[in-house]
């Protein structure tokens, strides 16, 4: 997906409740863009899903050779059909290329997410054993090439997500590494393959190609022993952001 393409989909979607940064979305893009260039094809899942903020996006990336799966128990009144009424107008994906899951992700099975997911979103239960566990589904589903997004693993307000992330990295060390540290997600990829992306963004201002300027710094940082792309905030004001978005709408 191209940058004008996600500042459509941030505008549109902009009365959607829900949790996706726009730094996130360009980067989820970014990553999308990449593995196309490198032919890299799979399914896309995600746990927790709300109101689709994020599935939609997932479901716009998507081809029409791809599936794109959720799972969320949908506990508010009415969410599970509010998301499906977000998924009929604000995507064009087929019923048949969408499977969703109404259950705890901790039951989810490898026929159920597919072992060919180019990308995996995590944003389910905020405990450490429910992180734990989606990180186990994801270990099973990701492709070799593939990426796994994981939010919150550094906010304050939901300490169980990094427990559940540093158990996880420490009993399974090589399952994944760290690749680009976003707005409120951790992206991630095996380790014989972070080559491929971050080759993408090596050379000098190269992730501009990516991003458009928001309330962030792209600079690198130290983490788990990897130097990382990092988005540093420097300014959180939803709405510098979205001025931004207008101007490049032209609006």
């Amino acid at each position: 997906m191209k940058k004008p393409e996600v500042a459509e989909y941030l505008d549109t979607t902009s009365k959607v409740e829900g949790w996706f940064l726009p730094v996130d979305a360009y980067a989820i893009a970014m990553f999308d863009e990449i593995q196309r260039r490198e032919n890299i094809n799979g399914n896309l899942f995600e746990v927790g899903a709300h109101h689709g903020k994020t599935a939609m996006f997932l479901a716009r990336v998507a081809t029409i050779e791809e599936t794109v799966g959720v799972c969320d128990v949908f506990e508010d009144q009415g969410g599970r059909e509010v998301f499906l009424a977000n998924i009929r107008r604000f995507t064009e994906i087929q019923p048949e290329r969408l499977s969703i899951f109404s259950k705890r992700s901790a039951s989810l099975t490898s026929d159920e997410t597919t072992t060919k997911c180019r990308f995996f979103h995590i944003d389910g239960g905020h405990r450490a054993e429910d992180v734990f566990a989606d990180l186990v589904t994801a270990d099973r589903a990701v492709l070799p090439d593939g990426v796994l997004a994981i939010d919150d693993v550094f906010n304050a307000n939901w300490p169980g997500v990094s427990e559940g992330f540093y158990n996880f990295h420490s009993t399974r060390p090589d399952a994944f590494v760290p690749i680009f540290i976003g707005g409120n997600k951790v992206y991630l990829t095996r380790p014989d393959a972070a080559a491929i992306y971050e080759n993408h963004w090596s050379g000098e201002g190269a992730h501009s190609e990516f991003f458009e300027p928001g309330p962030f710094e792209l600079e690198f940082r130290d983490w788990l022993g990897r130097r990382l792309l990092t988005a540093v905030h420097t300014n959180p004001s939803s709405t510098s952001w979205k001025k931004r978005l207008r101007g490049i709408l032209g609006q």
